[in-house]
């Protein structure tokens, strides 16, 4: 009897143990405002849609964010320059603008990207500190850009853990403690075949994540095609890093439209109501550990309208519009505060009043800096022009990736 009970607690032990071996070997996703090693930033030498070519914020935005964390900039072959040449050019701009080039490091890919959060590497880490890349589907035109985490994974010499749900990196966040936001009409849009328990099980599985809260519907003028209005949405299709992001393990930012703005606008009052029903959900949300969330809600961008005429389009372009019965075509750039990127001690996110410009952008950008400082008191926020990236239907954080310390 007594060896009996013996036997017992021995497997109990080792029962416990190899538990306890698991755990340490799990990969999770970590969170963006933990610490970070290197924040990923996409090098592309032209524009989209009439802007100003990429890197020209991209410069900016390593001014800004290279003291306080290294950069990988994520390049390759463009126009008519090789990998040897983008290199040159590359450091030669950097160099131009006093930029230390011993806290940046270049990554090449035989595929260029600009919006790199979607497709690029998903870092993830166990408590070991070991780094490991989640390698989820990617539709695009262009299958190698559904290659691009493989292609980090190995010259990183990083294991992979591979699924076949369709996922982009700006369509959810995490607090790193287990929690992830999605959003419903994006996660179901992409993955028809799927419900939503169906997608819920493999982010739990890949991202090691334990609670997932859904929300509704992003921004309404970030929607694709041509909207009610006649004038066309190029946005991100209502990813989550446009209007809800994680700040602390208990607090998010949620863009909030100003009721005055949806007087007479349609597409503005439609983005109010998701809005609102968006933090109806958050308000009744709590994480993994059983914790309530805060809520601070941060201005939604100004909508800004531009024109382009259609036979002036490359075809890549024209292929963003459909049923256009006019010589020249509008669209909503794709504004706004939240796809900010954060850098350890910085944040940095756009801005919107340049010379000439309405007074009232003005006071929306220094309004939207003053809730950032709120919800970020121990870290510098910096405004930059982004306009040309809001050409691309995106933002600052579409267009890098963070990977942890």
């Amino acid at each position: 009897m007594n060896n009996t009970f013996r036997l017992y607690a021995f497997l109990i032990i080792l029962s416990a143990w190899g538990c306890n071996t698991n755990n340490k070997s799990k990969y999770i996703i970590p969170a963006e405002f933990d610490k970070q090693e290197y924040i990923w930033l996409s090098w592309y030498e032209t524009g989209f849609l009439g802007g100003e070519p990429f890197y020209t914020t991209i410069i900016n935005a390593i001014k800004e964010i290279h003291p306080f964390v290294k950069v990988k900039i994520f390049y390759g072959p463009q126009l008519e320059y090789d990998a040897e040449q983008m290199q040159r050019r590359i450091y030669s701009e950097l160099l131009k603008n006093n930029i230390d080039t011993s806290r940046i490091q270049l990554f090449y890919n035989e595929l260029p990207f600009g919006a790199i959060q979607d497709p690029g590497p998903v870092f993830l880490k166990n408590s070991k500190n070991e780094l490991a890349i989640a390698d989820f589907r990617y539709s695009h035109p262009d299958k190698r850009s559904e290659e691009i985490d493989k292609n980090v994974a190995l010259k990183m010499n990083l294991p992979v853990i591979s699924s076949s749900l369709i996922s982009e990196g700006g369509a959810w966040q995490t607090n790193g403690k287990g929690t992830l936001l999605l959003v419903e009409s994006v996660e179901l849009d992409r993955n028809k075949d799927l419900t939503k328990e169906k997608i819920e099980d493999e982010y739990k599985r890949v991202l090691g994540v334990t609670k997932i809260i859904w929300l509704k519907k992003g921004l309404k003028e970030e929607e694709w095609g041509k909207l009610e209005n006649g004038i066309y949405g190029i946005g991100t299709g209502g990813h989550i890093d446009e209007f809800c992001r994680f700040v602390n393990d208990h607090t998010v930012l949620l863009a909030q439209v100003d009721p005055k703005d949806t007087i007479g606008n349609e597409i503005s009052k439609e983005s109010f109501r998701r809005m609102e029903e968006n933090f109806q959900i958050l308000k009744q949300s709590s994480t993994s550990d059983g914790k309530y969330l805060d809520i601070i809600r941060l201005p939604a961008g100004p909508l800004m309208i531009k024109k382009v005429e259609y036979k002036s389009l490359s075809e890549v372009e024209q292929s963003w519009f459909e049923n256009v019965l006019s010589d020249s075509v509008e669209f909503y750039l794709a504004t706004g505060y939240m796809n900010f990127v954060i850098a350890n001690d910085v944040v940095v996110t756009a801005k919107f009043w340049k010379e000439g410009l309405s007074n009232e952008l003005k006071v929306l950008d220094e309004k939207a800096k003053q809730v950032l400082e709120l919800a970020f008191p121990s870290r510098k926020i910096v405004q930059i022009d982004c306009i040309p990236l809001h050409h691309d239907g995106a933002g600052l954080h579409c267009h890098s990736r963070n990977q942890p310390e």
